[in-house]
């Protein structure tokens, strides 16, 4: 199967995230506050800001078929964060009418990679019973209840 085409997210992005972040919250309804805050958020520092990174599969009309975001943290250097960096990846979702298309290995996919490229040592995820075959297949492992993936000696 071909990756589906996969883009960095931007401001332009906020409301279609929003939509995709929500989807994915079992059932909860958060109120306006949070809505808004999360998209003003968005809106804010996608693009402008590198701890924060989104990547996105566009649908037609302007609609996404999939995301996923991470935020890049800064803490002291050690075995884990080698670079001092480490990320989580906070949201990975895909449209229900799009799923099984690849779409969620292709936006975490190029999610990690970006990641790595900020110099991230460690990236850590909490990962839904759907998706944690997807994340070790990428190569995540189980640690305390998240799936983190650390590099390998010919990483370092």
């Amino acid at each position: 199967m071909t990756a589906p085409p996969v883009r960095p997210s931007g401001p332009e992005d906020a409301d279609e995230l929003l939509r995709l972040r929500v989807a994915v919250l079992d059932g909860a309804r958060p109120g306006d506050d949070w809505r808004a805050a999360f998209r003003d958020e968005m809106r804010a520092r996608l693009g402008t800001d590198p701890d924060l990174l989104a990547f996105v599969a566009p649908a037609d009309g302007g609609a996404l078929a999939a995301c996923a975001i991470g935020v890049v943290h800064r803490c002291y250097r050690g075995p884990s964060h080698p670079t001092g960096r480490w990320a989580r990846i906070h949201t990975v979702v895909t449209d229900p009418a799009h799923r099984r298309r690849g779409h969620a290995r292709a936006v975490t996919t190029a999610l990690v990679r970006a990641l790595r490229l900020r110099g991230c040592g460690s990236i850590e995820l909490r990962a839904t019973e759907a998706g944690a075959p997807l994340y070790r297949a990428l190569g995540f492992h189980p640690v305390d209840g998240y799936m983190t993936l650390r590099p390998g000696p010919a990483e370092l």
